[in-house]
């Protein structure tokens, strides 16, 4: 564009324009594009210019990806934090989640588990609900990612309940996202509706340039892990022995036989050098008419717990074309697999590997001589309960996961400034188990048994949206989208255990002589949704967004299907007002405020039904009884949210945001206790309750 003047021109797909200026003195071109860096260069009267632009990676912190649209956050109510994947990323580190953790101002991160592909735990500003889903709301590439399936009171603090949403996050490789959005306050989220209320995580995958070479691109990635610390104040053998003859525990006890065995059971808990190995190799381009970016990766990792180990395979296509001036089609597709051992951590038992390394005696050795596993079974083994490392090799675990994401879309530009979209996205997940304990161990009895398990979810989802833009008198710019969504998930699988194997070589289900629990669990749940959004800019000085979203949930009763939750917000741009121009220092300032609703839906999904259910007997006849009395009444959780912010800038170096937050969650889904005598069961799913979380946050950053 000419600098000063609202004149301008949009480039060719080789960088190529023309553009006719009246005058030839002191005219001056501005080149800019999203993800580079601004250019103004003057022009001089020649017939061929040629500039070059350079890669801006702060300037990816100033798009915000909602899903829908594209938001300049530099002209934005919202509350949002981005980052590009290269600012984040931190070596040996393969959870997407702990890439985050104090990177976001007011964003938790927790821990539950020490596993390699463990999912941390997100808090985006507090807790919004009490015992419903606490998670934000994960958004790949335009494909939110499914709710878990069981929603119980006790799955909900299980960390194995997250380890479900993070199957499809723990998949993706960190090379392969461009960009990460984090949305906050009403205003960003009121848009994704009744699953909002804890934010959302927006992940961009990377995409290939159109009209740039292919470039190839190989990383690969050797390492180790170990324990951050060691320094545990734990007994040896002359420590211990001392302490059991000052306490009286030194009855029929050999000490001169002991004192020649100290072991540090950290020691052979915890591996102090667990390898890890990444390769990764992409290619990514583009042609007058095609862009693609295509990755495959192989990540191998050992956990610093003995059981534990990670393995991961994973590719990635990204491909666009435009088809002619007003089509444009393209998909994103992932695939993931991965196998996980998994050892107890959260066993709280002296046969835990993890447990065992605080209560083991110093003078009890895990090894025989020989290097070999001490047992019970020979009398090596000379503790009082079993050897937790013996205990973990006769019976073992093995998970193996299959993750498919892909997402395929058209444009069309039937007019200038009007685009429409239509998406089909499918998130398709296999998970099996293989349990296994040996007749041969003697803690097992000498009576082996053998656990299989195998579920499948599929989630489809198909998208429509319509975007138009105008401007009138060069000061007026409207933003418009409206939008409609449809969501079908279905879930089942099996689980079988059966016991009786007399031979480790063929413990398996079905070398067992009888079967001592099964399930086979079907689901099912549908979304459909209407959406709008609205932006105005009055001379990059007022800004006004507002947005509206309706869901329909199968999860809810007749009458309480729909559930409507909107937004609305405000911005003032104080640094392009006349009366702040002689402060050349403060380089930005600007004042916003907002304010909306948001939900939360995620309970099981037949809650507000009365159920029976089979597996009981009676007299030795197969039978059904009331399992559930259900709640039709049962309606959506909401939380209200308010957000005030100042943004500062100073000398193009220095930014300060502050942000002053309430959100209110009413109606609150939760399993409420009644009496056994009434109705025979002790809850019931009802919405009760509310609850306020207010806070502030400050963000300094310097470049």
């Amino acid at each position: 564009i000419l600098k000063g003047m609202q004149t301008g021109v949009a480039t060719g797909i080789k960088g190529d324009f023309s553009l006719n200026i009246s005058k030839r003195d002191s005219v001056v071109l501005v080149f800019s594009f999203v993800g580079m860096k601004t250019k103004e260069v003057k022009w001089t009267g020649q017939a061929l210019l040629k500039v070059a632009l350079e890669e801006d990676i702060n300037e990816i912190g100033e798009i915000v990806i909602t899903g829908y649209q594209q938001l300049d956050r530099r002209k934005s109510t919202s509350a949002t934090n981005s980052f590009g994947i290269e600012e984040i990323k931190i070596p040996g580190v393969t959870n997407l989640t702990q890439m985050l953790e104090g990177k976001i101002p007011d964003m938790v991160v927790l821990s539950n588990s020490g596993e390699i592909n463990a999912t941390p735990r997100l808090r985006i500003r507090g807790t919004s609900t009490i015992i419903g889903n606490r998670e934000p709301l994960w958004v790949v590439d335009g494909i939110i990612v499914s709710d878990p399936v069981n929603l119980s009171p006790d799955v909900l603090n299980d960390p194995d309940y997250v380890n479900r949403i993070g199957n499809a996050i723990s998949g993706l490789n960190p090379q392969d996202i461009e960009s990460i959005d984090v949305l906050k306050d009403a205003s960003a989220t009121a848009i994704y509706g009744s699953r909002a209320s804890n934010g959302v995580v927006v992940i961009t995958s990377k995409r290939g340039r159109m009209g740039e070479a292919a470039k190839v691109t190989f990383r690969t990635q050797l390492g180790f892990s170990q324990l951050a610390s060691k320094d545990w104040d734990q007994m040896n053998t002359d420590e211990r022995i001392q302490f059991e003859k000052e306490v009286g525990l030194d009855k029929g006890q050999d000490y001169e036989k002991l004192s020649k065995t100290n072991i540090n059971w950290l020691d052979k808990v915890y591996n102090d050098t667990a390898p890890l190995q990444n390769y990764e190799l992409s290619v990514n381009g583009g042609t007058e008419k095609l862009n693609y970016y295509v990755s495959g990766s192989y990540y191998d990792q050992d956990g610093i717990a003995v059981g534990s180990t990670f393995e991961r395979v994973g590719f990635r296509a990204n491909v666009e074309a435009k088809a002619n001036k007003w089509l444009k089609i393209g998909t994103n597709s992932m695939f993931a697999y991965q196998e996980v051992e998994q050892s107890d951590d959260g066993e709280y038992a002296l046969w835990a590997p993890i447990s065992a390394s605080f209560f083991m005696l110093p003078y009890w050795n895990p090894y025989k001589e020989d290097g070999s596993l001490a047992l019970q079974d020979d009398g090596s083994w000379k503790g009082t309960t079993e050897n937790p490392l013996a205990w973990m090799a006769n019976n073992p675990l093995s998970n193996k996961k299959y993750k498919l994401l892909s997402t395929f879309y058209a444009e069309v530009t039937p007019v200038k400034n009007l685009t429409i979209r239509s998406q089909l996205s499918a998130d398709y997940g296999h998970t099996t188990s293989f349990y296994q304990s040996f007749p041969s161990y003697k803690p097992n009895n000498n009576y082996g048994g053998a656990q299989r398990s195998s579920f499948d979810m599929l989630n489809l989802m198909i998208t429509n949206t319509a975007n138009y833009r105008f401007m009138l008198n060069d000061v007026h710019s409207f933003n418009f989208m409206v939008g409609q969504e449809c969501e079908k998930y279905h879930y089942e699988g099996f689980q079988l255990t059966t016991r009786g194997q007399t031979n480790d070589i063929l413990t398996n289900l079905a070398s067992g002589s009888t079967a001592s629990s099964w399930s086979d669990p079907v689901t099912e749940y549908s979304f459909l949704s209407f959406f709008a959004r609205g932006e105005y800019n009055y001379d990059d000085r007022y800004y006004a967004d507002f947005s509206i979203r309706g869901d329909g949930s199968s999860r809810f009763g007749t009458d309480n299907h729909w559930g409507a939750f909107w937004s609305v917000g405000f911005m003032w741009n104080l640094r392009k007002e006349k009366f702040m121009q002689k402060y050349d220092w403060l380089t930005n300032a600007q004042i916003a405020v907002n304010t909306g609703t948001s939900g939360n839906s995620s309970i099981n999904n037949y809650e507000h039904l009365a159920l029976v259910s089979g597996g009981y007997k009676y007299d030795n006849e197969s039978g059904i009884a009331i399992s559930q009395l259900g709640n039709e009444e049962l309606s959506w959780e909401s939380t209200w949210a308010t957000n005030v912010a100042l943004h500062l800038g100073f000398i193009d170096r220095i930014n300060l945001d502050v942000e002053f937050y309430n959100k209110k969650t009413t109606n609150m889904l939760m399993a409420v206790p009644i009496s056994y005598t009434s109705t025979g069961f002790g809850t019931r799913w009802d919405n009760v309750g509310a609850m306020r979380n207010r806070g502030v946050e400050i963000n300094v950053g310097a470049d």
